[in-house]
């Protein structure tokens, strides 16, 4: 059994002034391969040219055998990337691409990608059969990264590091690095997993670490041969152009492990995005707001989902005032407005399974693009994809997608909501603020320097509401971007008839900071106070050369964040240093970082991002 993973060193970028890629005004479609799309002609298929596994009977052409493959394939994607483009989404997040074991458990095959073989080889059923499933030797992982990034679209890689593969037909978790024999967990001398019974509580940390999750083989994180083994194989998959990670069980690993894992990756690929996956977390939770902040990554939020959904299916009493609830907590997180966002997803019935109204389906849409975070969108939402069979519950959420219209009302709208909030950084960096809020009314404004948005939704029967702009805006009436209806701003005022499922958007855009370099910095970890404000000193000429009151003002997001756009041109291509301050506009009094200046290596041009936590000594 080979270890030689745990012998060589992970190499470093010499690229000392990447930073991380902004990811607040991307827009992610996320796909299940097998289901999205097979691009093999049933002539292609009596020829042999479509590679179907070494198994025989895990391929179900019927599409009526919901555990098995159904033969969507990477050559479906590329095919189907004019759609994507048409739709307007901007990253591609694709359930896990590595090799499975290529067997069935009961009536269950990994067409889901979560029981993995090789963690270095790319599963060969997603795959022409003339094609090599080596990362470095497939041309269809080659043409699927290019064809991707030609359409302005970015590779999402679902990683799993929490376990491999069940016991199935008296095997599991037998691993391979490259077609070479890892590990094994029926011969575990090297000790690469834990060997503890499945998990029976849900609030017992120490059994959601080292026991097992549906029986799966779960690597053991203290093993440094494996450590070494899965970010060694996350860089070969890097290496091959993927742009982000999504990170599968988050919480069911220690943080220490994802600090180790997200600061090798980073320093292998200083650009990389990377959220996890901290199951049905909530912001009120302290585990997973520790995840949140300390892991190195973003989450998935699964609070807000929970609060949308319930919304609309009346699940929970409350109806918008959900929302507006889980939003008051937005202080706890470091980055809020990263968070990934979203309705539903492969491990929940989709939405319409639980409020079967198109209607609603597209008032959560407008909701959740209006709402802080990076939205993400589940394959076929936009044709108003749904099986409910046994009330939606996985495999049933997992339907072929059939319907490829771009006249749909959802994808129409869909494509709206996306160029709408692509244009305006009030959706991707702003501030919220609820305007009006009911069991069935929500209007709320989000803000960033001189951008605005307001959004107005209706759920319940037709009213009429006036809503106070708090001065924002600064025209004399307003014209719906979804609807074309326009409105009179009357002393400060918005007086609007909500008919029932009745959906209002106004975006007012603004300008862009502009310059050769353009730095994001985002500052955390200090609460401010009404009249309190943070600026960043410097020792450049954009930050004020140190001189306080030349400084560079941030914009509130909440009381726990504040964030800027700095346009640099004096300064390119050169390390400045720079630390944040608390300005009392009452007293003129300032509170400076109690720490050496932070440092940033400026480009020659393009994009920087900066977070930060406050820090004292």
């Amino acid at each position: 059994m080979s270890n030689s993973a745990s012998s060589s060193p992970l190499p470093v970028s010499p690229n000392s002034f990447t930073t991380e890629r902004e990811f607040r005004e991307e827009v992610i479609y996320f796909i299940i391969v097998d289901r999205f799309f097979d691009a093999t002609s049933d002539e292609e298929e009596r020829r042999g040219l479509w590679d179907r596994g070494e198994t025989s009977g895990l391929y179900d052409k019927t599409w009526t055998q919901w555990g098995k493959y159904w033969g969507g394939n990477l050559l479906g994607i590329i095919e189907k990337i004019p759609y994507l483009q048409s739709l307007g989404v901007t990253a591609v997040w694709l359930s896990p691409l590595f090799e499975q074991v290529d067997d069935m458990q009961y009536d269950r095959t990994p067409m889901h990608g979560y029981w993995t073989k090789d963690f270095k080889r790319i599963n060969p059923r997603f795959l022409p059969t003339d094609d090599s499933n080596s990362l470095y030797h497939s041309n269809t992982i080659r043409k699927l990264v290019d064809s991707l990034h030609a359409a302005d679209i970015k590779l999402i890689l679902d990683v799993v590091c929490n376990h491999s593969s069940p016991d199935i037909n008296g095997v599991k978790g037998r691993v391979f690095d490259d077609g070479k024999l890892l590990c094994d967990y029926n011969d575990d001398s090297e000790g690469f997993y834990h060997h503890k019974p499945e998990i029976t509580d849900w609030e017992d940390e120490y059994q959601l670490i080292n026991h097992e999750m549906c029986g799966l083989a779960t690597f053991n994180e203290n093993n440094p041969a494996y450590r070494r083994y899965i970010k060694q194989a996350i860089c070969e998959w890097l290496d091959i152009g993927v742009d982000a990670l999504r990170v599968d069980t988050l919480k069911h690993m220690p943080v220490w492990f994802w600090q180790e894992f997200t600061a090798d990756i980073k320093s292998y690929k200083p650009g990389i995005f990377m959220f996890g996956e901290y199951g049905f977390g909530k912001p009120w939770d302290r585990r997973t707001v520790q995840y949140a902040n300390h892991s190195g990554m973003s989450i998935l939020d699964f609070g807000l989902c929970d609060a949308i959904r319930f919304a609309f299916s009346g699940q929970q009493e409350g109806g918008f005032r959900l929302v507006e609830s889980l939003l008051q907590h937005d202080h706890v997180y470091y980055r809020a407005n990263e968070l990934v966002t979203f309705i539903d997803n492969h491990d929940m019935p989709r939405f319409l399974s639980v409020c079967s109204s198109q209607r609603s389906l597209e008032q959560a849409l407008i909701l959740l693009f209006c709402l802080r975070g990076v939205p993400c969108v589940f394959y076929g939402t936009e044709q108003y994809l749904v099986n409910n069979t046994d009330g939606g519950n996985d495999p049933y959420n997992r339907p072929m997608m059939e319907s490829w219209s771009i006249d749909s009302n959802c994808f129409s709208l869909l494509d709206s909501l996306i160029s709408i909030r692509r244009q305006n950084q009030a959706l991707t960096f702003g501030s919220h603020r609820q305007v009006y809020v009911s069991e069935h009314i929500y209007a709320f404004m989000r803000t960033y320097r001189d951008c605005h948005a307001l959004c107005v939704l209706n759920k319940g029967p037709a009213t009429q509401v006036q809503l106070d702009l708090g001065g924002c805006f600064g025209v004399s009436d307003l014209t719906c971007m979804l609807t074309d209806a326009t409105f009179p701003i009357v002393d400060g005022r918005l007086s609007i008839a909500l008919e029932t499922g009745s959906a209002y958007l106004f975006s007012s855009p603004g300008e862009r900071v502009t310059g050769a370099v353009v730095a994001t910095f985002q500052i955390n970890g200090i609460e401010t106070q009404p009249g309190q404000r943070i600026v960043i000193t410097g020792d450049c000429p954009e930050l004020g050369g140190w001189d306080l009151s030349h400084a560079y003002g941030m914009e509130y997001v909440n009381r726990n964040t504040w964030i800027c756009e700095v346009g640099f041109r004096e300064s390119v291509n050169t390390a400045i240093r720079f630390k944040y301050a608390v300005v009392d506009e009452s007293s003129s009094a300032s509170i400076r970082e109690d720490i050496l200046p932070r440092q940033l290596v400026l480009p020659s041009t393009g994009r920087q991002k900066v977070d930060s936590v406050w820090q004292v000594t």
